[in-house]
C-alpha cells in the first residue's frame, strides 16, 4: 500500500472511530437521563443521536414517543405513537389511547383503552376512561362565553394566577431565552411577578413581585388570606440526597416587603405538598399531596388552621373529590364554590376544570364546567375577579403548538356594561356582601352538620338596553408553519382598514410566533373589516383575507399556517408541496405535483417522506379522520404505481385538525374557501 493511501486510510478509521463514539456517547446519555425520567435531557440526547446517523431501533423509538408524553408534547406524542402503532404492547397501547383520547379523538381512544385493557391495564380505570370518552362525545358544545390569550407572557408554564389588591400575581420567567438553568422537563425556572389590572384587562407591564421571593427554583401556585396579610405558595425544594420535593410556605407582609417565610408543618421530605388555596374566612387550607393512601396519583387534602403554622389533623377530601387520576389546583373562589382540575373525572382529556359544592357538611355535586373554558388539552387554576363575577382568568395549553401553558381570560360573550345586574360568569347568582359559607371541617371531633348561611339574592331587575361603550380591543393570534406546526419568527402581519386601506396596525412575530397589535378606538366599530396580511419574504406563501372584527375570536384559537414555498432543487423545500383533493378523488394538478414528487423521490431514494392528509371542518369529525388517511393511502398507491419504493412514503390522516384557513365548524364559508382545507401536504421525515 503506498504511504498516503495508507494514511488517508488511518485519518478515515480514526473519523469514523470519533464519530461512531459520540453517537454511542449520546445514547448512552439519553438512556441514563430517561431512566432518571428526565425526559426532556433525555429527548435532547436522542434528537442529537439522530442527527449524528443514528438509526433508533423500535424500543429507543418507542422511549422518544414517550419523552414527548410525558413533557405534555400530546401533539407529537401521538403522532409517533401512530407510526408505532402496529408494535405498542403494555403500557405504550395506553399512553398511545390516552394521547388519541387528548387530542379529541374519542371513538379511536375507546377502541385504544378496549385494547389497553387485553395488555393488562387496570380494568376499572379502563372502563372509566371509557365513560370519560363517551360523556365528551355528548356535551362538545360551547357555553356562551370567551376564553381568550391574555397578553401575559409566563415563557412555558404556568402556576396559575391570584388576585392581588388591584392587580393578579402570577409565575414567570424573565424570557424564553434562559437555556442553562432548566427544569427536567426543560423550562425555565419561574419567579413571582405582580401586574396591574385596569377595566378587567391586565396591564402589558409587570414587575417582580417581591425581591424576598425570588429562589433558585420554582416558585408559584399562591394563595392569600383575605387580608393580603399572609401568602401562601408552593416551593421546589432540594433535600438530602439531591432529590427534589415540593413545599408549601407562607410568608407575611410587613408593610413594606414579604417577610418571615415559613414552612408549614404539613410538609415531608417523604411527599409532596403543593397549590395552597385557603378558605374565604381564612379558617382552612385545601392542598395537594401525593402521600400515600390516597386515592389516586395527587389528591386533594384540607386541614384547619389553628393558629400560626398550626394546623389540625389534614385529611383526604374523599373519594367524590378524589379520584384514580390527579386533582390538583385547588381555588375557593367569590362564589364560595371549590374549583380543581383533574384527569379522573369525565372530561375532554388532559385535566379539565370541575366545580364542588359545599351541601350538608361536605364538598358535592361535582361538575365539569364545559368548553369553553375547557378543552382537550391541560386546563387549571380558575379564578374568579372578587369585584366583578362576570370577569376571569384560567391557564391552559390550548394555544398554538399546545406544548405550553399560558394565561386565558374569561369573560361572557356578550356584557351590557350599563347594567349591574349583568348575567354573571358561569351563571352564578349575584349575591350580596354578607357571612360566608362556613367550610368543612373533616375530623372526628366536627358535628355531623355545619349551618349554611343563605345567600340574598338581588331581585331581578330587566336592564336597561343601551348602546355598550367600546373596550379597548387588539388583535392576538400565533403564525406556525404548515410543515411542522411550529411558530414562525420574523413573520410581517399587517392590519388595513378595508374601506380607506389605512394601515391600522402592524408587528414582526419574534421566536414564539405570538401576534398582539392594539386596535385604535376608532376602528373597533360592531361592523369594522379590516384586510390582513401576513407574509415572510419568499419563504412562505403570503397570505391576504378580509375579516369582521367579530371574527377576532376565532383568529385567536385557530391562529394562522404559512405553507413553506415550494422548491425541487432544496431538499427541505419538498415539505412546501400540497397537494388538493376534491371528495375522494386527487385533482388533475394534485396529480401533477404527485408526479413531480415522484421524479425527485426516484432520484433520491433515501429520502423518506409522509403524506398528511387533512379535510375542511364539515360533515362528521371521525369520519373525516378516516377520509384523509384514505386519501393520503391514494397518493402513496399513485406514488408506488409511479415505481417509488413503499418504504419511502407514510400516508398519515389528521382529519379537520390543521385548517389553513377560518372556516371552522359553525363559520359560514363557500365551497371554495372549505375546498382550501382538502389537501394533502408532503412533509421530509427521513434523509
Amino acid at each position: 500500500m503506498k504511504p498516503y493511501i495508507y494514511y488517508i486510510a488511518l485519518m478515515l478509521f480514526v473519523v469514523g472511530s470519533f464519530d461512531s463514539s459520540a453517537q454511542r456517547k449520546e445514547l448512552k446519555a439519553a438512556e441514563s437521563y430517561f431512566d432518571k425520567d428526565e425526559y426532556y435531557f433525555a429527548l435532547e440526547n436522542f434528537i442529537a443521536a439522530q442527527e449524528a446517523g443514528v438509526q433508533l431501533d423500535l424500543n429507543q423509538k418507542k422511549k422518544v414517543a414517550r419523552c414527548y408524553y410525558y413533557l405534555n408534547d400530546v401533539d407529537k406524542s401521538w403522532e409517533l405513537f401512530s407510526e408505532l402503532q402496529d408494535d405498542l404492547t403494555g403500557n405504550d397501547v395506553f399512553l398511545y389511547a390516552s394521547a388519541t383520547h387528548k387530542i379529541g379523538f374519542y371513538e379511536g381512544a375507546i377502541e385504544l383503552y378496549e385494547k389497553a385493557r387485553k395488555e393488562g391495564e387496570n380494568p376499572v380505570q379502563i372502563n372509566e376512561l371509557i365513560k370519560s370518552c363517551q360523556w365528551a362525545m355528548k356535551n362538545d358544545q360551547l357555553l356562551d362565553y370567551r376564553v381568550n390569550p391574555s397578553i401575559i407572557g409566563t415563557f412555558g408554564q404556568s402556576f396559575g394566577i391570584a388576585y392581588y389588591k388591584n392587580g393578579v400575581v402570577y409565575s414567570s420567567a424573565e424570557s424564553d431565552n434562559n437555556k442553562k438553568n432548566l427544569d427536567k422537563q426543560g423550562r425555565s425556572f419561574l419567579n413571582l411577578y405582580y401586574s396591574d389590572i385596569k377595566d378587567g384587562e391586565i396591564e402589558d407591564a409587570k414587575k417582580l413581585f417581591s425581591k424576598n421571593l425570588v429562589f433558585p427554583f420554582h416558585v408559584g401556585a399562591i394563595s392569600f388570606t383575605s387580608d393580603y396579610k399572609t401568602m401562601y405558595f408552593t416551593k421546589v425544594v432540594r433535600i438530602k440526597g439531591g432529590s427534589n420535593v415540593l413545599k408549601i410556605f407562607s410568608v407575611e407582609f410587613d408593610g413594606d416587603d414579604w417577610v418571615n417565610e415559613t414552612e408549614l408543618s404539613i410538609n415531608s421530605n417523604k411527599f409532596d405538598c403543593a397549590h395552597p388555596a385557603i378558605s374565604r374566612d381564612n379558617k382552612y387550607l385545601y392542598f395537594v399531596s401525593n402521600k400515600e393512601g390516597g386515592y389516586g396519583g395527587k389528591d386533594l387534602y384540607v386541614a384547619e388552621i389553628k393558629g400560626k403554622n398550626q394546623f389540625g389533623k389534614v385529611e383526604n377530601m374523599g373519594r367524590e373529590i378524589n379520584t384514580f387520576g390527579d386533582e390538583m389546583f385547588p381555588v375557593i373562589n367569590p362564589d364560595n364554590k371549590l374549583y380543581f382540575s383533574s384527569d379522573g373525572h369525565y372530561g375532554f382529556g388532559g385535566l379539565d376544570i370541575f366545580s364542588a359544592e359545599y351541601i350538608n357538611g361536605k364538598w358535592t355535586n361535582v361538575k365539569n364546567i364545559l368548553r369553553p373554558f375547557n378543552s382537550n388539552y391541560d386546563d387549571f387554576g380558575y379564578v374568579i375577579d372578587p369585584s366583578n363575577p362576570n370577569r376571569g382568568f384560567l391557564s391552559s395549553a390550548n394555544f398554538g403548538d399546545h406544548k405550553a401553558e399560558y394565561i386565558f381570560t374569561v369573560r361572557p360573550a356578550k356584557i351590557d356594561n350599563n347594567s349591574d345586574d349583568v348575567a354573571p360568569i358561569m351563571g352564578l347568582e349575584m349575591l350580596k356582601p354578607g357571612p360566608i359559607i362556613p367550610e368543612p371541617v373533616i375530623s372526628d371531633t366536627i358535628p355531623e352538620t355545619l349551618p349554611v348561611v343563605e345567600p340574598v339574592v338581588e331581585p331581578v331587575v330587566e336592564p336597561v338596553i343601551e348602546p355598550v361603550p367600546k373596550e379597548s380591543v387588539s388583535f392576538v393570534s400565533i403564525v406556525t408553519s404548515s410543515l411542522n406546526n411550529q411558530a414562525i419568527e420574523g413573520v410581517t402581519v399587517i392590519i388595513k382598514d378595508v374601506n380607506g386601506g389605512t394601515i391600522v396596525g402592524q408587528i414582526i412575530t419574534g421566536n414564539d410566533g405570538f401576534v398582539n397589535i392594539p386596535i385604535p378606538t376608532e376602528y373597533t366599530g360592531e361592523f369594522q373589516e379590516f384586510e390582513i396580511e401576513i407574509s415572510k419574504g419568499s419563504e412562505y406563501k403570503p397570505k391576504k383575507m378580509i375579516v369582521n372584527i367579530q371574527e377576532f375570536a376565532d383568529l385567536k384559537r385557530n391562529g394562522f399556517v404559512l405553507t413553506p414555498v415550494f422548491n425541487d432543487v432544496v431538499l427541505d423545500d419538498i415539505s412546501g408541496m400540497v397537494i388538493p383533493y376534491v371528495g375522494n378523488e386527487i385533482t388533475t394538478d394534485g396529480y401533477k405535483i404527485l408526479d413531480q414528487l415522484a421524479t425527485y423521490l426516484l432520484n433520491n431514494p433515501n429520502i423518506v417522506v409522509k403524506l398528511n392528509g387533512h379535510t375542511d371542518a364539515r360533515g362528521n369529525r371521525f369520519n373525516n379522520l378516516d377520509q384523509s388517511q384514505s386519501i393520503s393511502e391514494t397518493a402513496e398507491k399513485y406514488l408506488e404505481s409511479k415505481g417509488i419504493n413503499g418504504d419511502q412514503l407514510i400516508p398519515r390522516g389528521y382529519g379537520e385538525r390543521y385548517l389553513v384557513n377560518r372556516c371552522q365548524r359553525g363559520k359560514y364559508c363557500d365551497n371554495e374557501q372549505h375546498l382550501e382545507n382538502r389537501r394533502i401536504e408532503v412533509v421530509v421525515w427521513n434523509k
